[in-house]
């Protein structure tokens, strides 16, 4: 059986977000499972105003996707915004049993419940988990995603904008900087202050061993 990514998030501080920026947070998730997309299909629903799941269908990718909500969601915070937006993601890797295509939230399965379970653990200060079939991909990853949630958790908004150009589109910083009107330098500094390549490494790493896995 095929298996798919599922992530489970909630907004940080959703009850600080202006009433008027709903509608602009929820465009945000959408536009960034819609350019995310580019690596197979995905499928995002929104729920009780500050939720959300995506079902993806690209597992190899699913955790790069999982942070680029996060970068996407930093990045493209409103001027003046009370608060940075972020979110708690866990993500889930598995098989799916029953799967609405309508309503993601009633849909059930190994990812569902990875990702549910997971997110359900998450501590207070955590934003960022992961639960897959495999015991020994666990137990490698859980001290890197520690380390990783907390460089994504202290990305300003501008760092957190370069890196979701450059996680999506794997572009030059010279391209990215003239994307965002800004110097080269800029960018530079931006990325290496956000931590971009050991984000780039354990995301390397993850899917190195999710190809692994699945041959095996």
């Amino acid at each position: 059986m095929k298996l798919k990514g599922v992530i489970t998030g909630d907004i940080v501080q959703s009850s600080k977000i202006e009433p008027t920026r709903r509608q602009l947070l929820i465009d945000c998730i959408q536009k960034i499972a819609d350019e995310a997309g580019k690596w197979g299909k995905i499928k995002v629903e929104i729920f009780r105003g500050d939720s959300f799941q995506a079902v993806i269908d690209d597992v190899e990718q699913s955790l790069k996707i999982a942070i680029l909500f996060r970068a996407g969601l930093q990045g493209f915070t409103p001027e003046k915004e009370f608060t940075k937006w972020d979110a708690r993601i866990a993500l889930g890797i598995g098989s799916i049993d029953f799967y609405q295509d309508h309503s993601v939230v009633e849909s059930d399965g190994e990812a569902f419940r990875n990702s549910g379970r997971e997110f359900d653990r998450l501590e207070k200060s955590d934003r960022l988990a992961l639960k897959t079939p495999w015991d020994d991909l666990n137990d490698e990853f859980k001290i890197s995603t520690a380390f990783a949630d907390n460089v994504i958790s202290g990305w300003t908004v501008m760092q957190a904008r370069v890196i979701y150009e450059a996680l999506l589109s794997g572009e030059s910083q010279k391209k990215i900087a003239q994307l965002l009107n800004k110097s080269q330098q800029a960018v530079s500094k931006l990325a290496n202050g956000g931590r971009l390549r050991l984000i780039e490494l354990y995301l390397e790493r993850f899917q190195q061993q999710v190809i692994n896995q699945i041959k095996n």
